[in-house]
């Protein structure tokens, strides 16, 4: 049945003039200095509504035509072969605490678990990997699957579409991959032939990131396009969209997960009976909503914002950590007429930026100085290289004399200059700096202040911002010949290095370089041994760190707020790679508390 449509966005900026005073006069009780009014109750509850915000329409509901980190809340209807384990991380207190699955691409073997198959096993060889489907999973009741059981046929399909269709995430990123690669089914299990075990990393990955469908619905409408055609296993059932306003999930009755730890163990999943998710482009109105209790989570990437939340709803409870997709300056390094193809023009471009002023501007001093080709995280902390650990490693950078890789990262004016006059431009030059004017970020205010901080050198760069789409599209197809300020494919991918080798869409400063690309090889060779992997990733991190081929920018922490009564949830945004909005299966809604706060 067909839900009542959604209460427009215009109601809801009414509504919040209307009560927007309330926080003022304190309608919530007084904190417990933990973000928490009324005691809480410990026994997850079944029912109630979770509701949060994006700032854009999904791009469509198929990631077999589309990107899938483009298609919305995909995985609340749909899911993957395998997924990130949810006990790894805090579960609500009672996990291991291992991954806080704050980021979106965290992508290790050691953390996944079974999804739609049961098990995932391989040859030693890496030339076959078998998917044991698991039974007692049920497609939504919609026609023309009308809840009938998962099957072979279906997750054989469904991967047979994505390695063959041109418009597919797959096809077009992985086509050794897809060329080389067979997929039979063989009794209740797909069994993938991998032609070339150097793809056996790139398959594993994929089958975490590509989302499965019913066989007989691809058949019959050709794709999802349609919002009204999707169909999946996944806890919830997409119920209702209107372009521009809000996307309504209801909950699948018939979904075969059980919650795996703490005091609902065993409990059927999911716990709420809908996910509304409000279509808000404007982030001052996301803010409104969020201190009126319009919606219950909200992420927030800017620190003034961030700040002020804090201080004007300390009922909010909040994580701060460092994120993925953070900014970085990249060059065209591979051609000869360009002056970014000589390293002592870079490292002047380096030193010529004063980082702890961008981070204490734009972040309140609080942040990271290091964060590329990888951040800090808890998951590759063995593949990171701390910046003090580089502050004894030294390069040549005119004759006889030396500076730490550490000191890339301060500032220091004269030696920029310097460096440039040896490098045969003592005036300086001119170019254009193409960045992503991410309405959520602060993008446009860090590559402001490069423009200023550059002229002390004589290079006078023009901004040029793009949108998100403008900005994929020049990635993807490398037709820039700018300097790109962009962010940068996720940390999921270190062990492939595409961030400085291949031609990956992600080599935005095209390095072609033989120490880097053996250390690719060498990563690729040792997978899936991880911690091999990671040691490898470390002892390179100097060598490419000095060539200075991009200059990762200051990182920020990113602020994930909820309301008290979201529980069983610490923050958690992607449980797998790329599976964002997957932890709100595992969320309850305490009703009391709610209640009684006032909302």
């Amino acid at each position: 049945m067909r839900r009542a449509k959604t209460k427009r966005i215009a109601m809801w900026v009414f509504l919040i003039t209307a009560i927007a005073g309330m926080i003022a006069v304190g309608c919530a009780p007084p904190s417990d200095g933990n973000g928490n009014g009324p005691t809480p109750t410990e026994e997850p509850q079944y029912g109630g509504i979770i509701r949060g915000s994006v700032t854009t329409d999904p791009t469509g509901f198929d990631d077999g035509i589309a990107a899938h980190y483009a298609t919305g809340s995909l995985h609340l209807t749909n899911e993957d072969v395998w997924t990130g384990e949810w006990a790894k991380g805090y579960a609500g207190g009672y996990g291991t605490d291992e991954s806080p699955w704050v980021l979106a691409s965290a992508n290790r073997l050691e953390y996944k678990t079974g999804a739609l198959a049961e098990t995932v096993e391989w040859t030693p060889d890496l030339t076959t990997i078998t998917l044991h489907i698991r039974p007692g999973v049920y497609w939504h009741d919609k026609f023309p699957t009308d809840g009938r059981e998962l099957t072979a046929e279906d997750v054989a399909y469904s991967l047979e579409r994505q390695y063959t269709s041109p418009d597919a995430y797959m096809y077009k990123n992985y086509p050794d991959a897809c060329a080389t690669t067979t997929i039979s089914v063989v009794d209740n299990t797909v069994v993938l032939e991998l032609g070339d075990p150097m793809e056996f990393m790139n398959v594993m990955t994929m089958l975490d990131f590509m989302c499965i469908y019913p066989k007989d619905a691809l058949e019959l409408f050709g794709d999802f396009t349609d919002w009204r055609d999707s169909i999946g296993t996944g806890a919830f059932i997409l119920d209702d969209y209107v372009y521009g306003d809000s996307l309504t999930y209801v909950r699948n009755d018939n979904y075969w997960k059980k919650n795996p730890v703490g005091p609902g163990e065993g409990d059927q999943l999911p716990y709420v009976d809908e996910v509304v998710t409000y279509i808000v482009p404007d982030v001052s109105t996301q803010d409104t909503l969020l201190m009126t209790g319009g919606i219950d989570v909200l992420t927030i990437f800017d620190y003034e914002r961030a700040q002020a939340m804090i201080n004007t709803v300390p009922e909010l409870e909040y994580t701060k950590h460092f994120d993925e997709g953070q900014l970085a300056i990249f060059f065209r390094t591979d051609m000869p007429d360009k002056p970014y193809s000589d390293e002592r023009v870079r490292w002047a471009l380096a030193l010529a930026i004063d980082n702890q002023e961008i981070l204490d501007t734009v972040y309140g001093g609080e942040g990271l100085l290091l964060n590329w080709p990888i951040g800090d995280f808890i998951e590759y902390k063995d593949a990171y290289v701390p910046l003090e650990e580089l502050e004894d490693v030294d390069i040549e950078v005119l004759p006889g004399e030396f500076i730490s890789i550490a000191d890339l990262y301060g500032y220091n004016l004269d030696l920029a200059q310097r460096l440039l006059d040896a490098a045969g431009y003592p005036d300086g030059f001119q170019d254009r700096i193409v960045y992503y004017n991410d309405p959520t970020g602060n993008f446009g205010a860090q590559v402001t202040m490069i423009q200023a901080m550059w002229a002390d050198i004589g290079v006078e760069v023009e901004l040029v911002p793009k949108t998100y789409n403008d900005m994929a599209t020049l990635l993807y197809f490398r037709t820039s010949e700018d300097i790109m300020a962009s962010y940068y494919s996720g940390v999921g991918t270190y062990m492939k290095a595409i961030n400085y080798c291949t031609d990956s869409m992600w080599n935005i400063s095209w390095v072609d370089d033989p120490e880097c690309n053996a250390a690719r090889e060498e990563m690729l060779l040792a997978y899936p041994d991880e911690a091999a992997i990671d040691a490898i990733h470390k002892d390179l991190m100097p060598y490419l760190l000095g060539k200075c081929y991009a200059i990762g920018l200051p990182e920020g922490y990113s602020y994930r707020f909820w309301w008290p009564w979201v529980r069983n949830f610490n923050g958690e945004f992607s449980i797998g790679y790329y599976n964002v909005t997957d932890y709100q299966q595992y969320i309850w809604i305490d009703q009391d508390m709610k209640e009684d706060m006032g909302y």
